[in-house]
């Protein structure tokens, strides 16, 4: 299996396989727009080469981040990740479904929960390579990293999402099935005259009712990046 580096910003890469499933935007706009600090432990569902809590650790100074994932492939990329970074004091990753996630990471222990889960709920026959499984899903489905998430946050503790935007309504149904109350949703459009393909969505354990939108546009008419996109991107808290 060959690999390849992807550079993070303020002297830091993080490796991805050519064989699975590579991160993408999505996974770097969800760590950016994950309000998070440094007396803040995360849990990282479903978190692939660990790109996610690697971000949250660098950028936002994270006090910890443990990382869950089924792939045993994609679990080792991130440990490897892990400590290509320095950070094997910090962020420690382990090979679970998140269906059994409770009796392997605890509950009531987090004070957030990140995912980026697979976005699609049908076959489309492409097969049963890590690609294809990092992409639709299988076993787990959306309600069950939701459950998940909430189950290990402690009450007023916050989960965020990212997914697609088809896939909103099962997403507040199933965080409000869980306990958890969306509090702020981004919805992300990738130019001014496009619909919004990709939503960030932060629902509170516990929380009242009570939801702030929010948009960001990825790139403006004439095809630069916005301000606000680029914005999210700058390394002001690298360590």
């Amino acid at each position: 299996m060959s690999e390849y580096a992807v550079l993070l910003g303020g002297g830091h890469e993080i490796l991805q396989s050519t064989e699975g499933y590579a991160f993408t935007q999505d996974s770097v706009l969800l760590a950016n727009l994950t309000k998070a600090g440094a007396k803040d432990r995360v849990l990282d569902l479903g978190c692939g080469g660990g790109v996610v809590g690697i971000l949250l650790l660098l950028k936002k100074n994270v006090r910890e981040v443990v990382g869950i994932d089924v792939d045993a492939a994609a679990v080792d990329l991130a440990r490897r990740n892990v400590e290509l970074n320095s950070l094997s004091d910090r962020m420690t990753v382990k090979e679970c479904d998140v269906r059994l996630s409770g009796s392997v990471v605890g509950a009531g222990t987090f004070d957030k929960a990140v995912c980026n889960p697979p976005y699609y709920a049908f076959d489309d026959g492409a097969g049963a390579s890590r690609n294809s499984r990092a992409k639709r899903e299988g076993d787990a489905v959306l309600a069950d990293f939701v459950a998940a998430g909430a189950r290990a946050l402690k009450n007023g503790g916050d989960f965020v999402l990212v997914h697609k935007t088809d896939r909103l309504c099962d997403a507040v149904s199933a965080m409000r099935a869980a306990g958890l109350e969306p509090k702020r949703l981004v919805e992300v459009y990738p130019k001014p005259d496009a619909p919004a393909d990709v939503f960030v969505m932060t629902a509170r354990k516990g929380g009242a009712v009570g939801l702030v939108v929010e948009s960001l546009i990825v790139r403006d008419a004439q095809g630069n990046e916005t301000d606000a996109f680029k914005e999210l991107y700058e390394w002001q808290n690298s360590i």
